[in-house]
């Protein structure tokens, strides 16, 4: 005679509760083998170990109780392949969407963590080469819905000439910033790794520029300008074209608001030359 196993060892083979095995016998997912009429006691035997286990690894998979027991119905090979291909299909879709979601918190994260480092956000003098770029204009005056839609416009072309990145620019009138107007966004743009035949493809002229790494919510930006062109002009600079901001898409909450890393640049030469 074959043995029969006890729930109480069912469950602790297959590392369940006991309170499991009663319920998936309660609605026909998981009958016992034999159950004793006199102790009521649950017996199960060694050939339904596999389909136990298969039934684990779909509810580990994620498919909810009713679409397991959907599954173990009677049914023909075609239909069964049928079923478990549809399935698979939403596991691939489910996979994707937690990749996607892990890569987003894995930003967020190096943002933080950058944004923690303080070390170097001092102004300095940098060499930047020239860059090939695609860039819309910002109908002024420049609102959060204009720029919204623009910002929109360009992740649109972005993903039209499948350029990966999250990396992002924008440029700001020299003249609203040193004369202390509100600074209205000019042009927004991203940076491609070779010129593109594209109808809003840009060269940005490399050179000498002025730089500081802003680590701050966004509404106390102009800190860091002021900081940067009092710099400028102390090391005896001057400014000869509009600023550009470089930064991506991860935004960080603060506790005192949002923010994010922003670069900020100005074309620069020295006085006298």
């Amino acid at each position: 005679m074959k043995k029969k196993y006890k729930i109480n060892e069912i469950a602790g083979f297959f590392k369940i509760s006991r309170q499991t095995l009663i319920y998936y016998d309660e609605i026909g997912l998981f009958k016992p083998k034999f159950v004793d009429t006199e102790t009521s006691y649950r017996y199960y035997g060694e050939d339904q170990f596999s389909n136990l286990r298969f039934i684990l690894i779909l509810k580990e998979a994620g498919f909810s109780l009713k679409e397991i027991r959907e599954y173990t119905k009677s049914r023909s090979p075609e239909e069964s392949l049928e079923y478990l291909e549809e399935k698979k299909r939403l596991v691939d879709l489910k996979i994707k969407k937690m990749i996607e979601s892990k890569l987003i918190i894995d930003k967020k994260i190096s943002e933080i963590k950058n944004m923690m480092k303080k070390d170097d956000i001092e102004p300095q003098i940098i060499y930047l080469e020239s860059m090939e770029a695609v860039a819309i204009q910002i109908e002024k005056p420049c609102d959060y819905l204009k720029y919204d839609k623009t910002f929109s416009d360009l992740m649109e072309i972005r993903e039209e000439l499948d350029i990966k990145g999250d990396d992002y620019f924008v440029r700001i009138s020299k003249e609203d910033i040193i004369l202390g107007n509100t600074m209205e966004v000019k042009t927004i743009g991203f940076f491609t790794p070779t010129s593109c035949n594209h109808k809003n493809s840009l060269k940005i002229e490399g050179g000498w520029f002025a730089s500081i790494i802003h680590k701050d919510t966004w509404d106390t930006i102009e800190e860091s300008y002021k900081k940067l062109l009092k710099y400028i002009k102390d090391n005896g600079y001057e400014v000869i074209g509009d600023s550009m901001e470089f930064f991506n898409e991860v935004i960080v909450h603060l506790g005192k608001g949002e923010g994010s890393t922003i670069q900020i640049t100005f074309p620069v030469k020295y006085r006298g030359r």
